[in-house]
């Protein structure tokens, strides 16, 4: 019978390089939203309106917080 081990070490380049895939990742991802936002905001206001996008007086209202 044979046995066949499979070590995998995880080398300091091999991690370096896996934290520069999750960031470019997560910088796509943050780029496709601002992308999405802007596409929203250009809409006209009562298209905005029937999604349910609040509007930019609202969303500063509810920021402020005392």
């Amino acid at each position: 019978m044979t046995t066949i081990t499979i070590r995998h070490t995880k080398t300091p380049s091999s991690e370096a390089h896996l934290h520069i895939v999750d960031f470019a990742r997560k910088l796509v991802h943050a780029w496709h939203q601002w992308q999405v936002a802007r596409e929203i905001e250009a809409m006209p206001f009562d298209v905005r309106k029937d999604i349910g996008w609040p509007s930019a007086d609202g969303a500063n209202e509810r920021k402020i917080t005392h």
